[in-house]
């Protein structure tokens, strides 16, 4: 069953931009309040989220750009919502917070007339450039971060619980302004501290800057996400955002995280 009481993390996926044996790209199942709501939707999230719960259970998704190491498995979740039961359940369109082309950029990959009408059927799009959301007791807000493409972090607020996830982004002040304060600070780290002087033009950050932005943000608690794939930099990141900021934690695929 969602947490009743307070706002728990689960990490689905935390590899970009293709998953590793066993892994999967970025996805996060957040429950509160009795509903379950997802964060981004890569390649093997939905065989990660089966540990825990089905498509059916879910309240609303978010994507948040439309890169595909954020959306593909969205296509799998569909098909399990119209295929996973026998007979197919009559179902409401399920919530989903995405940018405002998704609506034609989404059924547009699929081949057929007939599967992109069902697609768009399975979904009540709601654009993220709307900057703020609800699902059921949950708040969302929404604010765009520095990516090549467009891109919004989300505020998810429960009672008095704040959980901030960066997705995907370059350093910004309009990320840190949606993190200040919060309880738990979902960050990504794509990039190598090497690479720093790359952050701007590829829209990611190392993980002293995810640090330096937790400090200057004024976070409880920081998350580290979104590592690359072909390095698997993991304990290095932690290390260097620790420079940065005391209470640092490592994503793991699996593990539950209370806000």
């Amino acid at each position: 069953m969602p947490a009743e009481s307070g706002l728990i993390l689960t990490v689905l996926g935390r590899w970009s931009p293709y998953p590793p044996h066993g892994g999967a790209n970025p996805g996060y199942l957040v429950e509160a309040g009795g509903v379950r709501l997802l964060l981004d939707c890569g390649s093997g999230v939905l065989a990660n989220m089966h540990r825990f719960c089905t498509a059916f259970d879910l309240a609303a998704v978010v994507i948040t750009h439309l890169h595909p190491d954020h959306f593909t498995d969205l296509y799998a979740l569909r098909a399990e919502r119209a295929y996973g039961r026998v007979p197919p359940p009559s179902l409401p369109p399920l919530p989903l917070f995405a940018p405002a082309n998704a609506v034609t950029f989404l059924p547009g990959c699929l081949p057929r007339a007939e599967s992109r009408q069902e697609f768009l059927d399975g979904f009540d799009f709601r654009p993220l450039e709307a900057g703020v959301g609800q699902v059921g007791p949950i708040a969302l807000r929404f604010v765009r971060t520095a990516h090549p493409e467009p891109c919004h972090a989300v505020e998810v607020r429960y009672n008095d619980r704040r959980l901030v996830y960066s997705a995907d982004t370059g350093p910004t002040e309009a990320v840190e302004r949606l993190a200040e304060g919060a309880d738990l600070f979902l960050c990504e780290c794509s990039l190598r501290e090497d690479a720093a002087d790359l952050a701007v033009r590829l829209g990611h950050l190392t993980a002293s800057m995810a640090g330096a932005s937790a400090r200057r943000a004024r976070v409880r608690r920081l998350l580290l996400t979104h590592f690359m794939t072909s390095h698997h930099a993991v304990q290095e990141s932690r290390a260097a955002a620790a420079k940065e900021f005391a209470d640092v934690r490592v994503a793991e695929e699996g593990v539950h995280y209370e806000v």
